[in-house]
């Protein structure tokens, strides 16, 4: 890795301009850019059109929901907003505003998996049009177009714009926060910092990894202040050249500070410190493979090079073992460019919101890298940096001094485009994210709607008394089962209970139970039940459904069984006439 990147630097000659001040920042004058402002303008919604496109696609396909999406929804069912504030089944944690939001669409919307979907969409939407306001008002010419481009198709963003998990909405969240911090720093208006502080403690109930963004924003602040006031304006200020900071700056800053501090207090003491008191232990070793190896001089530069060459830098496309290195050398060309320019405030803003998260990784705390979802509030300033290193890799002038980049910027962009493409034709083509949840919904969509237009179907588990307290319920597939229940189930998404007293010959009644091979059941109390059953009604059908599990491989993981007993009344009231059925006792 350093040898490609001093191969790429000896490479690449940068332009010898002055210091620049200016936003938005471009690698040539405008007048020399190989596209015209017209082929720029239109590459570059050609891009953010098929970017939406690409969300709105996957959106309205509705793949099924999948397990980590039910292992955090299924808490809705059972829960109120302050149920929500208590740690959460199947080992989830999530900011108490994103939990709040996400009940109120269900309260309103119904349990569906577009609703549960909604608010992570229209902050990926949100985000991609304001991260096109921030581009421009960041960068220039090629480095805008290819900065849009990235973050418009990179595959990250468009597959976590539909996942009912709150790693989207931190995206936004971070963004927003970013956008405000540049807005300041290019005409230095209090208004920008005013509303930085009014802002930041909503965000750090929204997301928790935008105290990531937050405590960058204080730190890179800080520092151009810190500057300005030892008469370094001309290497850290934007337009105002020579002002220096009044005491009203250092009193905003230190008010967004006492704000960001409070937020984070509040929502520690609302949802992080319960969370974190009941799954750290638990996360600590499901992530221990992915974080810092702490006392290793060498893993941890080993640790250093895969991380940032892997997931973290997944944009447009990549992966782990390396498959991010293109986005990585763009980067790190981009952090020399700045530097060349004197723009270390660009730096600080672009580089500072990732120096937290990696404290919080050295203290086993929260991820740095291993999967993009854990750092996708990093995408914008990882898509700026790596928009305006592809520029400054292609943008050259001949020996001559003319500028022949044309082909390689349309090409590169027409390469973008082919992303976005390809990844609208894979969710046509796969609308799901494994076929074993697929299968899953299928079974849902076919038999419980079936089960129900000639039975009254009763839950073992929900409706049942003595099947409230079974082990199965928390069994890690049962989540599934019952997102998928509540949704396909015609009485459950109508909000209405078992009408016990419909039993008779004509209707009869329906208990299902759902049972899997990766958890003792609760054999002994359903066998109790069914015997009492049996000594009032008559047992006329029981149907078994075997669902066979498997993730990524052809082997066979587990099985789901669902079972389905019908009892009607036995000879008194074979006449068809209803037979009422207390739900305490059979």
């Amino acid at each position: 890795m350093p040898a490609m990147l001093s191969q790429a630097m000896a490479a690449w000659s940068f332009p010898r301009m002055e210091p620049s001040l200016e936003l938005p920042l471009g690698v040539l004058p405008p007048g020399d850019e190989p596209l015209d402002a017209r082929r720029l303008a239109r590459w570059t919604w050609t891009l953010v059109l098929l970017g939406l496109a690409a969300r709105v696609v996957r959106y309205l396909l509705v793949f099924p929901l999948w397990d980590d999406e039910a292992f955090l929804n299924v808490n809705l069912l059972d829960r109120g907003y302050a149920g929500l504030l208590e740690p959460l089944a199947h080992h989830q944690v999530a900011p108490v505003l994103f939990l709040w939001t996400q009940l109120s669409v269900v309260k309103l919307l119904g349990f569906t998996e577009q609703t549960l979907r909604l608010i992570p969409f229209l902050c990926s939407v949100g985000g991609l049009l304001l991260f096109w306001h921030v581009a421009t008002l960041a960068l220039r010419g090629t480095a805008r177009l290819l900065a849009v481009g990235i973050f418009a198709v990179g595959y990250p963003l468009v597959r976590y714009s539909c996942e009912a998990k709150p790693y989207g909405c931190d995206m936004f969240v971070s963004l927003v926060l970013f956008a405000l911090a540049i807005h300041w720093w290019r005409n230095r208006r209090r208004a920008w910092l005013v509303a930085l502080t009014a802002v930041v403690p909503v965000a750090l109930l929204f997301s928790y990894p935008a105290v990531f963004t937050a405590g960058g924003i204080s730190l890179a602040v800080a520092l151009v202040l810190w500057r300005e006031g030892k008469g370094e304006s001309l290497i850290f200020a934007n337009a105002k050249i020579g002002t220096v900071p009044g005491w009203s700056d250092w009193a905003w800053w230190a008010a967004y500070c006492a704000a960001m501090v409070g937020g984070f207090a509040l929502v520690y003491f609302l949802s992080t410190g319960p969370q974190s008191a009941a799954e750290l232990a638990w996360m600590r070793d499901y992530w221990k493979e992915i974080f810092p190896p702490l006392g290793n001089p060498w893993g941890m530069v080993k640790w250093l090079v895969v991380i940032h060459t892997g997931e973290l830098l997944q944009y447009p496309v990549g992966g782990s073992r390396g498959a991010s290195t293109l986005t990585t050398i763009a980067c790190a060309v981009a952090l020399v460019f700045l530097c060349r320019r004197r723009q270390y405030a660009v730096v600080a803003f672009c580089v500072a919101p990732a120096l937290p998260n990696m404290i919080a990784a050295l203290m086993w705390r929260y991820p740095y890298g291993g999967s993009v979802r854990f750092v996708l509030y990093l995408a914008p300033m990882v898509c700026l940096l790596a928009g305006l290193g592809a520029a400054v890799a292609l943008v050259r002038r001949d020996a001559s001094g003319k500028v022949r980049s044309r082909p390689a910027v349309v090409t590169l962009s027409a390469l973008l485009a082919i992303v976005a493409a390809g990844s609208i034709l894979r969710d046509f083509l796969h609308p799901y994210r494994t076929a074993y949840v697929r299968g899953e919904r299928d079974f849902a969509r076919w038999f419980w709607p079936v089960a129900e237009d000639d039975a009254e179907v009763v839950f073992w588990d929900l409706d049942v008394p003595e099947g409230a307290d079974s082990p199965v319920c928390s069994a890690a597939g049962a989540a599934l089962y019952r997102c998928n229940r509540q949704i396909y189930s015609p009485r459950l998404a109508r909000g209405e209970s078992a009408q016990w007293d419909r039993l008779s010959a004509a209707r009869p009644l329906a208990c299902v139970r759902w049972t899997t091979s990766t958890t003792p059941g609760d054999d002994a109390a359903f066998a109790r039940w069914l015997d009492a059953m049996q000594a009032r009604y008559k047992l006329i059908a029981h149907n078994r459904y075997r669902i066979p599990m498997r993730h990524k491989n052809p082997k066979l993981d587990f099985v789901n069984t669902v079972d389905a007993y019908e009892f009607a009344p036995k000879a008194a009231g074979a006449s068809g006439e209803a037979v009422p059925l207390d739900a305490d006792a059979p």
